[in-house]
């Protein structure tokens, strides 16, 4: 069965932010197209397979059921909402980043 996928503003907003960073401050608009390009597929992807990724290591972030998906050097990361069959990306960060202090933000 097929699963709905959700990007919250907030993702929506860090994939804006991580292209257009991409694309003007280090001027590589190929490099940010990539980044839509695989962020879009690897996401999608989530319709059809979403327990493909593991949960963060993070134990307080586990509890929540936040998984993370690797999409170049970023993390999509979201939850699964079972009853609802719905995939909610929750943030796109990059991987270097204190995504862990970020999370738990909310």
């Amino acid at each position: 069965m097929s699963y709905q996928v959700h990007i919250t503003s907030t993702a929506e907003h860090d994939i804006m932010r991580a292209a257009d960073y991409i694309e003007f401050t280090l001027k590589n608009p190929d490099a940010a197209d990539n980044l839509l390009d695989a962020a879009t597929e690897q996401i999608g992807s989530l319709a059809d397979l979403p327990q493909k990724f593991c949960l963060v290591d993070d134990p307080v972030l586990a509890s929540w059921g936040i998984r993370f998906a690797i999409i170049n050097n970023y993390l999509a990361f979201y939850t699964i909402d079972e009853e609802k069959q719905t995939v909610i990306i929750v943030r796109f960060l990059y991987q270097k980043s204190n995504w862990t202090a970020i999370l738990r933000q909310g």
